[in-house]
């Protein structure tokens, strides 16, 4: 089937006869009709009066009739020769079909091809996207365990997409069996994109076909059309995502940026001083009146770079606060900043619980060179603390490179996104539509 699912599959095809033309006159409406099919043709429908004749009695007798004269004008004349994967065809039929899913009707297009030595192949049409088919009697194996329902065709796995009832809404020119407008049979396709497989079931018999997506293009310029290429509407069900041929490229060029990146940040690490410029242990009393303190000058060399204060103290269950200001001592220029040291611990509950710590560090960043030094004013509510403060001149940092990796994340991540829509969509109309990606994040914020 095409559309909702896609193909079609006739009974079994005829071995196949060189090419012999024979003209008539339909019973019907007396218009000219020419077979090109002979022997393997069993049936031809009139494109004057619809009427479908069946071509294996003598008399021509007419199987059914059709009232209304054409409704659909095949983008591909009956009588047209073109070339298709190397071997030339003629396009004998015309026919289409339909499911209806949910009172909707979705309907489609196929054209029988001929060729006297090749035999018979398919191209089937639906929202401007095309198929070349042709009957195996190759067997899949079937394989029911997991999600999908899979069958495996000559050791390739193929996906259930849909199993719907399709129907003959209307039919021109010859064909190699009975066709009538009204049959109908049970169509299951299977797909692995380009590929799809179909099995169609009937009260007599159940036939299978492999088919391949096929570009418009292909089609336009094998058979030299002259009218226009129909846009393609939507995503079919075995339509071959570009993506897919892309995931290599992407993944080498993010294990470039990716070493690139590491490079740069370990020549970062062997370049950094990386140097402990200034030490010192203090002590908080809170009797003290003067609790504000000063350190010695020390000097920052280089060029300008980051310069890292890390501070110790020994609180348990308790807080510092240390009001601190590296200042140059020949400009007077400040950097002011406050860190706050605490650690809480207790047991609770039958379980021990602990939150802060006794360690913090701050980072300032672009420091120019000069001699230096830090005043220090600490606050507490406790009765004593001690504390240390380490003062490190051009420390290598690792965030630019998380960052690096944190946009470089993003393109994979876009890849991924952009893959997963397309699939959501070619999935959207089968019998096993996968979930859009807002209902899983709807999940998450409502646990």
């Amino acid at each position: 089937m095409d559309g909702k699912s896609e193909t079609i599959i006739p009974p079994p095809l005829p071995t196949p006869a060189p090419a012999q033309v024979k003209a008539f006159h339909c019973p019907g409406c007396g218009g000219a009709l020419t077979i090109r099919g002979m022997e393997q043709t069993e049936s031809i429908a009139c494109g004057s009066c619809g009427s479908i004749i069946d071509i294996t009695d003598e008399n021509f007798k007419i199987i059914a009739t059709f009232q209304s004269r054409i409704k659909h004008q095949p983008l591909i004349p009956l009588g047209t020769r073109g070339k298709l994967r190397g071997d030339t065809f003629e396009v004998i039929g015309y026919l289409r079909r339909k499911i209806n899913v949910e009172g909707i009707d979705y309907e489609w297009s196929e054209y029988l091809l001929f060729n006297p030595y090749k035999g018979f192949r398919w191209l089937t049409e639906y929202n401007g996207h095309w198929n070349y088919i042709k009957n195996t009697s190759n067997i899949p194996k079937t394989q029911s365990s997991g999600f999908l329902p899979t069958v495996y065709y000559l050791g390739q796995p193929f996906s259930h997409f849909q199993t719907a009832e399709a129907q003959v809404s209307y039919v021109l020119g010859e064909f190699y069996w009975r066709v009538q407008v009204g049959e109908s049979s049970q169509v299951s396709d299977y797909i692995s994109p380009p590929l799809i497989l179909s099995r169609e079931l009937t009260e007599k018999e159940v036939v299978w076909s492999i088919g391949e997506y096929i570009e418009p293009k292909a089609i336009w310029e094998g058979f030299q059309l002259k009218t226009s290429i129909p846009p393609k509407i939507g995503i079919a069900p075995n339509q071959p995502s570009s993506l897919a041929t892309q995931a290599p490229g992407i993944w080498k060029l993010v294990l470039i940026f990716f070493l690139v990146a590491l490079s740069i940040q370990v020549l970062f690490l062997l370049f950094s001083a990386n140097k402990l410029v200034y030490q010192d242990q203090m002590a908080f009393h809170l009797a003290d009146k003067e609790k504000a303190r000063v350190s010695e000058v020390f000097e920052l060399t280089g060029r300008p770079s980051n310069v890292v204060i890390k501070s110790k103290a020994n609180v348990d269950n308790s807080w510092i606060y240390l009001n601190l200001a590296l200042i140059n001592e020949e400009t007077g220029n400040a950097y002011d900043f406050g860190r706050e040291i605490s650690y809480y611990h207790g047991y609770d509950g039958g379980e021990s619980w602990s939150e802060g710590g006794t360690s913090d560090e701050a980072v300032l960043s672009s420091v120019p060179p000069g001699r230096y030094y830090l005043r220090i004013e600490p606050e507490s509510t406790a009765s004593s603390i001690n504390y240390s403060i380490q003062v490190y001149r051009d420390v290598p940092s690792w965030s630019f490179f998380f960052m690096a990796l944190g946009g470089l994340a993003l393109y994979p991540l876009l890849y991924w996104w952009r893959r997963r829509t397309f699939e959501y969509y070619r999935w959207s109309e089968s019998d096993h539509p996968k979930k859009a990606l807002s209902s899983y994040v709807s999940k998450s914020d409502d646990d």
